[in-house]
């Protein structure tokens, strides 16, 4: 007698809401086709719940069918109760066959009468997979154009909202829009406060998460929106992208590209948590200290604390992270010197690097360990008006450029925009502010990773110097052969500030 494994998918689980594809009738239509043939149900029961079968979805990757392949000695046939509960597209439903039938069972379909292991079955079974693929795509087209007119309509198009807002139903017409969440907002705009007065986004952060602040995750979690059971914390990143997100001054993204009014500009579609002029200082003052999210490049980490500042004192090259094998068979870090090796008539040096950053540490700390730091950030005060117009130009300029193009229309905008381009002011304005961050060097290098206390080095003109060793092939380390001083601080207003403190904390 042959043994049948029930497989259940739903894309959204909803209980027993839809008695037509509920898992519970899914199953139920099964047992009975089992009943009819004479067939052993297997015990377990597989299910995939808010599970895709879609291109879009996990494919045959999904966790049923994972837990299905670990069975196929103990089934003869997969049955499910409509062919797309299996499958989406013609390719995934042909490769879930084949599997099966190497491994000596059948897939059946309830709804349809499929039997696989006849010819018209299998014939049958690639025309309904065919049908089942153009209803998917079908969907897909319907739900981009149901998307796309509620961009246009100014609705929220759906999905959880941005950090500072949550969905409201809209006070005219149908659909739903934004609407400033009253606990989020006074984070936000706190935020930005801190960004404008010259706070750096990592000590906002670090405070946020002292204070227990939800992130939105944390708010997720709470309305059971998301399988994670851990919230993210706050950081750098996250803190910029919720001041930099469009949604913050009421505007909408769709597709990469911000919804524009007849005009060219953004469109406002629901009521802003920052000003305008602020959001743009923001933008402005992100990108001036290195944290905007927009252009930043791909940071690389540094490869080890001296990396960039030790130098050869034999040829003043900077000295490379390296390796070389212990007696012992260990690798043991080094910083070396290429110029030898490259034929720069240098003859070159190399130190073990953890003890060589053991003792620049501890001069360095005992330089400045108890000094004052003095953060130095620079704030915009433009209002950044020329980046919606230059975004403005650029998109009109390529509207003008596709078929069926209002070319004389687009032209004439092009014209008022080109004129409002010329009456802002010739360039950005910005300014450079000196921060008392209220913590010593010697605290802030504790709270930091390398990249960090490399910053801290390079803030106070910090320079290791490398000698050669005075006997040759000597192994043990002498810390004689490091150089360390301290040079000009990056910003003399900022060391002025810190030897000030200084002077007056002792």
């Amino acid at each position: 007698m042959a043994t049948a494994i029930i497989y259940v998918r739903l894309s959204s689980h909803r209980g027993d809401l839809d008695p037509s594809t509920s898992p519970a009738r899914q199953e139920e239509a099964c047992r009975a086709y089992c009943t009819a043939k004479g067939w052993d149900v297997h015990p377990v029961v597989v299910r995939d719940l808010d599970v895709s079968g879609s291109d879009k979805g996990l494919r045959l990757d999904r966790p049923g069918l994972g837990e299905i392949r670990e069975r196929w000695e103990e089934v003869d046939v997969v049955i499910f109760a409509k062919l797309d509960r299996l499958a989406r597209n013609v390719v995934d439903f042909r490769a879930f066959a084949e599997e099966a039938e190497r491994n000596g069972a059948a897939l059946v379909s309830v709804a349809e009468s499929l039997d696989m292991t006849t010819i018209s079955g299998k014939f049958v079974a690639t025309i309904l997979a065919a049908f089942a693929e153009m209803e998917a795509a079908t969907i897909a087209e319907r739900t981009a154009a149901g998307i796309a007119g509620a961009r246009k309509l100014g609705r929220w198009a759906g999905g959880a909202a941005p950090y500072g807002y949550r969905v409201v139903p809209a006070a005219e017409g149908p659909g739903y829009v934004l609407a400033p969440d009253p606990e989020a907002v006074g984070v936000v705009r706190e935020a930005a406060e801190r960004v404008l007065s010259g706070e750096s986004l990592y000590r906002i952060a670090h405070d946020f998460n002292a204070r227990g602040v939800p992130t939105r995750s944390a708010r997720l979690i709470a309305e059971g929106r998301t399988r994670r059971t851990t919230p993210a914390p706050w950081s750098t990143q996250v803190l910029a992208q919720v001041l930099l997100n469009p949604a913050t001054v009421g505007r909408s993204v769709y597709r990469g590209e911000v919804i524009r009014g007849d005009d060219g500009m953004p469109r406002q579609l629901w009521a802003p948590i920052l000003p305008l002029d602020d959001w743009h200082r923001l933008r402005a003052a992100l990108a001036a200290n290195g944290d905007g999210v927009e252009g930043r490049g791909r940071r690389v980490r540094a490869a080890r604390l001296l990396s960039g500042i030790a130098t050869c004192a034999g040829c003043g090259r900077k000295l490379y992270a390296s390796s070389r094998k212990h007696r012992s068979g260990a690798t043991v870090p080094t910083y070396a010197c290429a110029a030898r090796r490259n034929g720069q008539g240098c003859q070159g040096v190399a130190i073990s690097a953890e003890p060589t950053e053991a003792v620049v540490e501890r001069d360095f700390l005992g330089m400045v360990g108890s000094w004052p730091v003095v953060e130095v950030v620079t704030v915009a005060v433009d209002d950044g008006r020329r980046a919606d117009v230059e975004a403005a130009i650029a998109d009109t300029a390529r509207q003008m450029t596709e078929r069926g193009a209002d070319v004389p229309a687009l032209a004439a905008r092009l014209g008022e925009l080109h004129a409002a381009r010329e009456a802002l002011p010739a360039t950005a304005v910005t300014e450079v502010r000196r921060i008392e961050t209220g913590r010593t060097f010697a605290e802030e290098w504790a709270a930091c990773d390398v990249d960090g206390r490399r910053a801290l080095l390079t803030s106070v003109g910090a320079e290791v110097v490398i000698h050669r060793a005075a006997v040759p092939g000597r192994k043990v380390f002498d810390e004689s052969r490091i150089g360390f001083r301290i040079g000009e601080f990056a910003d003399p207003e900022a060391q002025r500030l810190a030897e000030i403190a200084a002077e007056e904390a002792s």
